[in-house]
């Protein structure tokens, strides 16, 4: 028997508690005790379930640190209730959620048992599946967001075919008084400041070392765990040291608080290939799973920048990440039940599995991954350096992401959901209510526009004015066409070329149509055959998977 098991059987409940307590389901993402339910009664009269189900960990090939994250840090946060008195029923099942909360249910005899709205549209499936079976479940409101649905409805009526994050994140600026005057006006005079926040990043400012976290024994069999039943998931274990207790989820935010976020904004889209993290605070795991509740990294970054120790620029570029994108995408998922259903079309789903992903493709897009994804060498040193910090992390900061392998992939005409899927499994972030609408959205245009005023693709001149990557490569950014170009350029205009007819007419993809069209004949051949070379090289070469 497991350490863990050892130590948390002591703390089950009597058939007395299992009657004299309110019974609350902590899943997997809502690891708190400062919101929610958990707050609403003395320890002595509360108890809680929670569960490993593997059925839910198998279902996709998701990266082993993300598993060792979430199973470690579930692990912990269950000892620390029992420290507190808490009474805890902790479930292993091979099966779905719906089988765990069954089987305590049903032996412990709950009549009840709460917990807080799901965020993942998947654990909402396995809710449905629970009460259908008779699991006394109470739903009760998320209070770990920032945001609620009526917020997002008042600003976006039923009807509505476009949704624009700006007019969002402003209400809730508004509705918050976040870095807001006493007039309403924002402080600075400006709600976003973008614009300033596009610097390369040459080597200064240095990059301070970050804490590291090394495995205790609770932690380590959660390790052994992955490593025994997930042997062929993505990524590798190798290095863990990632925050698993609330202790050293706080000691992680203190530190971005005071040493990385006063450099964050100028630098918020640079890349460095030997500064991969640069600034980013890297903590978007741990809100994800309520670790770091938003509402308090937002206030404590206000503060910051209301006592000069954060500039303004970078305080807000922050702030808007999480008041602003992220909760927005969360809604927008909801809006869209995962993006099955986009106004004015049809269902974007083609399986009648529940669990199946929308598949919007407005852009035609149906190629496969490239097998660089996967681990295999491309050439091309952004893709290659990215996929490797992915491999051994399971994380890469935003515009990495966007402009490195969202942007590759859509100027390829991959399927926007074989990208989805793998920013799904490779991504210790990565949940659908985010994953989803912004792969799906925001990064490949799939949903034509939903999100986004034009598809987020460019050449290689941005990759070599945002990092030093090209210094790196074999390829040359400065050429277009020849073998000794770099496929971000051709790939560029032949993209524009074969998607005329759906993007020439959009007002802010103009210049780029214009300057298209003025191309010799000659040279358009040229661009559009390196970018087939480009196609067949990357997209049809023998596929990887990350059982190899």
């Amino acid at each position: 028997m497991s350490e863990f098991a050892d130590r948390i059987r002591p703390h089950a409940p009597t058939r007395d508690d299992a009657s004299a307590r309110r019974w609350i389901y902590v899943p997997y993402d809502r690891l708190t005790d400062a919101t929610g339910p958990l707050t609403e009664q003395p320890a002595s009269q509360t108890g809680i379930v929670m569960m490993e189900a593997l059925a839910k960990a198998h279902r996709r090939p998701y990266h082993k640190k993300k598993l060792a994250l979430i199973l470690a840090s579930q692990r912990h946060f269950a000892l620390k209730q029992a420290r507190r008195g808490i009474k805890i029923i902790y479930e292993f099942t091979p099966g779905i959620f719906a089988d765990g909360l069954e089987q305590a249910t049903r032996h412990h005899r709950l009549s009840a048992l709460t917990m807080m709205q799901p965020a993942e549209r998947e654990m909402s499936l396995d809710v449905e599946e629970a009460r259908v079976r008779g699991i006394p479940l109470q739903l009760v409101e998320d209070t770990t967001w920032c945001s609620t649905e009526s917020d997002f409805d008042s600003v976006f009526a039923p009807t509505t075919k476009h949704f624009l994050m700006d007019r969002f994140y402003r209400r809730m600026r508004q509705k918050t008084g976040i870095l807001m005057q006493p007039n309403g006006e924002p402080i600075g005079g400006k709600y976003s400041y973008d614009a300033e926040n596009r610097r390369p990043y040459r080597g200064q400012p240095p990059v301070p070392e970050r804490p590291r976290f090394h495995p205790d024994s609770i932690t380590q069999e959660a390790l052994h765990l992955v490593a025994r039943e997930f042997p062929s998931h993505f990524g590798t274990l190798d290095g863990f040291d990632l925050p698993v207790t609330q202790a050293q989820a706080d000691e992680a935010w203190s530190f971005a608080l005071e040493h990385l976020l006063p450099h964050f904004g100028p630098f918020e889209d640079a890349m460095a290939h030997n500064e991969p993290d640069l600034f980013h605070s890297r903590l978007s795991a741990l809100i994800n799973i309520s670790r770091l509740l938003p509402r308090r990294l937002i206030d404590d970054v206000a503060r910051a920048a209301h006592s000069e120790r954060i500039p303004l620029a970078s305080a807000e570029g922050f702030i808007r990440q999480i008041l602003g994108w992220r909760e927005f995408m969360r809604h927008l998922h909801r809006r869209t039940d995962g993006y099955r259903q986009l106004p004015g079309q049809r269902n974007n789903s083609s399986s009648d599995d529940p669990y199946a992903g929308a598949e919007p493709s407005a852009l035609n897009a149906h190629r496969p991954l490239p097998a660089a994804f996967w681990g295999r060498r491309s050439g091309l040193h952004c893709l290659d350096t990215v996929i490797d910090q992915v491999w051994r992390e399971g994380w890469s900061h935003h515009i990495t992401r966007l402009m490195v392998l969202s942007n590759l992939s859509t100027l390829l005409g991959v399927s926007p959901r074989a990208l989805t899927d793998w920013f799904w499994i490779a991504y210790i972030d990565a949940y659908d209510w985010v994953v989803e609408p912004n792969v799906l959205g925001m990064s490949t245009f799939a949903d034509n526009g939903l999100t986004a005023t034009k598809p987020y693709v460019s050449g290689a001149a941005y990759i070599h004015r945002m990092s030093d990557y090209c210094g790196h490569c074999r390829y040359n950014p400065r050429k277009a066409t020849g073998d000794a170009s770099c496929p971000f350029t051709s790939l560029y205009w032949s993209f524009l070329d074969r998607n005329a007819d759906n993007l020439s007419s959009n007002p802010r993809m103009s210049m780029p149509y214009v300057t298209l069209r003025k191309k010799p004949a000659s040279e358009l051949n040229e661009l559009r055959k390196r970018a087939a070379q480009a196609i067949e090289e990357l997209c049809h070469a023998q596929q990887a998977s990350p059982q190899e």
